[in-house]
């Protein structure tokens, strides 16, 4: 069942020790670095201590304090400024120092690249820009990326620039208000994209 996870009816790996993937736990552990053994130990005090009692945007807060983080790097889409302003809000009032760079940085134009814009005739439609944000964030000493609705792609362009873990508190969906499980807790959108079960209503 390796590479078909989504599809096992059992998931007997994780309460019943059955390991279908010939991997020993020998060369799992000496996978990890140090630095990422730390990171698994801080996930799992988070998960341990505060399982279904803090929302993801406080988990973030004390996974930093565990990895005794002090930098925090809010890349954030300008589609959600108000949202960043509360999110950098909260991190700065428990102590963290936030640097936050919008998607927008530099303004350059998306003709520079021949980018397809969201309104056509528009003078001048800046690029998202990932790349810098990720930058930018780096060189300001970040210690923990933090992902706010950046489009898919510039996540993953964000992400592979980073100078450190990244992770993602808000995942875009400007259909379905951020909420992108959305498409699978709602039965009428599991019948539009042909995913729903057979006899499901």
């Amino acid at each position: 069942m390796v590479g078909k996870c989504a599809e096992c009816p059992s998931h007997a790996c994780y309460t019943k020790a059955v390991n279908c993937t010939g991997v020993g736990a020998d060369e799992v552990l000496g996978s990890y670095t140090d630095e990422e053994k730390k990171i698994m130990e801080a996930a799992a005090y988070v998960e341990g201590t505060f399982y279904s009692n803090i929302t993801r945007l406080e988990e973030i807060a004390e996974f930093a304090k565990k990895m005794g983080y002090k930098k925090l790097g809010l890349a954030f889409c300008i589609g959600l400024n108000d949202e960043a302003h509360y999110i950098a809000r909260f991190y700065e009032q428990r102590g963290f120092e936030v640097a936050s760079v919008c998607c927008k940085t530099c303004s350059v134009a998306k003709s520079e690249l021949g980018l397809k814009q969201v309104k056509p005739d528009a003078e001048h439609e800046a690029m998202c820009n990932p790349k810098m944000q990720a930058r930018f964030l780096t060189e300001r000493g970040t210690e923990l990326f933090i992902i706010c609705g950046l489009c898919v792609g510039h996540d993953a362009i964000f992400t592979a620039n980073c100078g450190g873990p990244v992770t993602s508190l808000v995942v875009k969906d400007r259909l379905l208000a951020h909420n992108p499980l959305g498409a699978i807790y709602s039965r009428y959108w599991k019948k539009k994209l042909h995913i729903q079960d057979e006899g499901e209503v």
